[in-house]
């Protein structure tokens, strides 16, 4: 022990220590309390925060005081300065000989560790308001983080000393004021951070919105006062963000275990997980400034098990959610279908709230998901494209069930109608939508491809039964001299054009080129029937005149409404320049341009045609039909070809 006292104390410290010295009758333990005067009087001024170290020029320059007066700098929060008197007041308890009777020696442990309890407990107090103090009076917070400074330094020494195993070290030692500090940390946390309340038949609606915004509020706060005014109390090395961190993790660790051990459904599950994967770590990155804090943050909070629960849940709540409002919104269509009632308009056509209401709930459960994690977000947009095709298949089906049970409903046509549009706001979608899958997009697109097509068929068989009547007398012997048929096929035409034009623009213009193409094609297939033949070059003539003039007739309606498929009208053009021409040679020339135009055409077309000029000898109708195989074989151009004649009605008159 000599070896320490010489090293620590040094020759200036032998009056307090020599068992020599005339002081020893009058030590700081033994003593009556004096008044203190000079530079030694109490001072609340005096917040030094230099740091003592044993045999430094402080520790020579630090003269003992009585007890009392080390309490008094207790009481005056000047802790720092009564720490560097407990210190030495320590060393010398714990090192000197000079003290004989053992009673004496315990009585000077027991005074040193009451003053230390009396310091520590205001130490502690301190610790506790960090978050007001350090507002309010942060030198006040500085000097009690010199303090442990101060101690973690007194207990490395002492620590170094047992190694050598030159020295009697004080059983208080090392205080570990660092645990000490972690543990006061987290206690303070733990108070601040409110506890989650029960949840009852009251606020059980809203209880985990509740739970987790009073949570968050007192989270942010925290963590502002903790950034701004508690760090800059603190030397960089403590890292006490850091430090906070990990204890507002742990706090709020409990609370939310708190939460799930409460029966989550739908919205709260999503209410809690997006609390823990982006409210949570965004308040708390600030703390914890690395690229995985916000991952390591939120996986840290709960168990692997318990996530995992809340997402199944979660999921499982998103599908089943979306499978009812999805089948109570077709529902409430297909009462719409029935009631009677014309479908409502929008911008000049039927429109329907069903897409809308279907890409909501769409969107809405894929925008949700995206909130979260990019995992959780693939598997809820699977999921939500897995729904939308039942949807479809179960709208199609709906469709279909309206068609054989309805087809004499007074709003038949009307519905059908809006069936294609409301595929074509699908189809519009569904283009536009990147985050849907090539194989979804195919597989939903064949089932509207397949629904438009056959809407379309519905209206067109609508328009053509009752068109019917009028296109038996096409190309027939009363048909040159009565225009009555094309007056009436105008007519009617126009008419349900009319009703057609409440499709979307893409829909009715793809109807009006198939009702264009299909009555060509009904002129085509009557003159295949080989029921009109002309003898003569002027019957010949009247026939292609009246031919031409019809032609013309169906282009103005079409163009008129708006059809860009004015080239199917080159059709009866080709024919009526084949009736009406009578050298042989003019007529393989057009002929030989119908099939350039139109390479769907076989010999058995052509030898319809010719049929009608009855004047023209078997030999040059044998010439003419003998170049269709070798200008067949010779190829056309397919990107701008066209085909006619192989419409089903067409094929079918052969």
């Amino acid at each position: 022990m000599k070896k320490l006292k010489v090293l620590l104390l040094g020759n200036c410290n032998r009056s307090l220590t020599d068992n020599n010295s005339p002081m020893k009758q009058n030590t700081v333990f033994s003593s009556p309390r004096t008044k203190l005067n000079g530079k030694n009087k109490l001072n609340a001024m005096d917040n030094n925060i230099d740091i003592l170290e044993i045999n430094g020029k402080l520790w020579h320059n630090t003269k003992l005081l009585p007890v009392e007066d080390i309490k008094e700098l207790i009481e005056q929060k000047r802790y720092l300065k009564a720490d560097q008197h407990l210190i030495k007041l320590e060393y010398q308890c714990y090192s000197s000989d000079s003290i004989e009777k053992d009673e004496d020696k315990l009585k000077m442990e027991q005074e040193v560790e009451s003053l230390y309890e009396h310091l520590d407990s205001a130490i502690t107090t301190v610790l506790k308001t960090s978050m007001s103090i350090s507002k309010e009076n942060p030198d006040l917070l500085k000097m009690v983080v010199q303090f442990r400074i101060q101690e973690e330094k007194m207990d490395q020494t002492y620590q170094e000393e047992a190694k050598r195993k030159s020295g009697r070290i004080p059983k208080a030692r090392p205080r570990g004021w660092k645990n000490k500090w972690l543990n006061i940390l987290q206690q303070s946390v733990d108070e601040r951070i409110s506890k989650i309340p029960n949840a009852s038949e009251d606020n059980k609606i809203n209880w985990v919105i509740q739970c987790l915004g009073q949570l968050l509020k007192e989270l942010k706060e925290d963590v502002d006062t903790i950034v701004n005014h508690v760090k800059p109390c603190y030397p960089e090395d403590y890292n006490i963000c850091k430090t906070y961190a990990d204890c507002y993790q742990k706090t709020i660790s409990s609370r939310l275990t708190v939460i799930t051990e409460n029966e989550l459904k739908g919205k709260d599950l999503y209410t809690l997980l997006r609390w823990i994967y982006v409210h949570y770590p965004g308040v708390m990155s600030t703390l914890t400034q690395t690229e995985d804090a916000d991952q390591k943050l939120w996986r840290d909070l709960l168990s692997q098990e318990m996530i995992n629960q809340m997402e199944n849940g979660y999921i499982s709540a998103v599908q089943t959610d979306a499978k009812a409002y999805m089948s109570k919104s077709l529902q409430m269509e297909e009462m719409n279908w029935i009631n009677g009632k014309e479908p409502l308009m929008f911008q000049d056509c039927y429109h329907s709230e069903l897409p809308i209401d279907i890409i909501q709930i769409f969107d809405g459960g894929a925008r949700e998901a995206s909130c979260l994690t990019p995992d959780l977000n693939n598997r809820v947009l699977g999921i939500m494209l897995d729904e939308m095709m039942c949807f479809l298949e179960s709208f199609q089906e709906s469709v279909k069930c309206f068609e054989k049970t309805y087809l004499d409903h007074e709003n038949f046509i009307s519905t059908m109608i809006l069936v294609n549009n409301i595929c074509e706001s699908f189809r519009e979608y569904l283009n536009k939508n990147g985050k849907i899958t090539n194989e979804v997009k195919e597989n939903a697109l064949s089932i509207l491809n397949k629904m438009e097509k056959n809407g379309k068929d519905v209206l067109q068989k609508s328009l053509f039964c009752e068109l019917k009547p009028y296109c038996k007398f096409l190309i027939t012997e009363k048909w040159v001299s009565h225009p009555e048929p094309i007056n009436n096929i105008l007519e009617i035409t126009q008419r349900q054009l009319i009703k057609f034009r409440k499709l979307k623009a893409q829909q009715f213009q793809g109807l009006l080129e198939e009702i264009h193409e299909q009555l060509i094609a009904e002129y085509i297939s009557r003159i295949m029937k080989r029921k009109l033949s002309c003898k003569t070059e002027d019957q010949q003539k009247a026939f292609a005149n009246q031919l031409e003039k019809e032609d013309h007739q169906l282009q103005e309606l079409f163009s008129v409404n708006g059809s860009r498929a004015v080239g199917l009208a080159t059709a009866l053009p080709y024919i009526s320049e084949i009736i009406r021409l009578q050298d042989v040679n003019a007529i393989k020339m057009e002929v030989g341009a119908l099939i350039q135009e139109f390479p769907d055409i076989r010999k058995q077309h052509v030898a319809a045609i010719l049929y009608i000029k009855k004047n023209m000898k078997k030999s040059d109708e044998k010439d003419i039909l003998h170049i269709i195989k070798e200008l067949l074989n010779y190829g056309t151009d397919s990107s701008t070809s066209k085909t006619l004649f192989s419409n089903a009605a067409v094929l079918k008159t052969l």
